[in-house]
């Protein structure tokens, strides 16, 4: 009976721990005209990201990531959209917008943006940091 009882208790903690390894990493964004909040954030690298994006503002807005080391000179334009690393876009007024990507493998800061004319101008600008 001990010995089932410490099979069980094994079980369980192996378990626990592999549920904690499977969690993903979720960014959780409140967009209001014109900021991110919070504007930076934190990922480990190459991991799965839940990005869940709530556009509190009156306009439409964007979260796109730039590839590490590039970074808009507004306005932004054709010259920028090679440069993205991915975009959650056409988040509505009064929505809430998820997606899931993979963060970029290599570590440092990655530029956020709001591509839509004049929003970076406004401060619709943040920071992924990869770890």
């Amino acid at each position: 009976m001990k010995r089932l009882a410490a099979v069980l208790v094994l079980a369980l903690g192996l378990s626990i721990a592999l549920a904690a390894c499977s969690s993903v990493p979720t960014i959780n964004v409140t967009i209001t005209d014109f900021a991110y909040s919070p504007a930076s954030f934190t990922v480990p690298a190459g991991a799965q990201v839940t990005l869940h994006a709530k556009n509190n503002g009156s306009v439409e807005h964007e979260f796109a990531i730039m590839k590490k080391g590039t970074s808009v000179t507004p306005p932004f334009g054709d010259k920028d959209e090679g440069n993205i690393y991915w975009e959650l876009d056409a988040i509505e007024p009064g929505t809430t917008k998820s997606a899931t990507f993979t963060a970029p493998s290599e570590p440092g800061d990655y530029e956020v943006i709001c591509g839509l004319p004049a929003h970076i101008e406004k401060g619709m600008v943040g920071t992924l940091t990869v770890k």
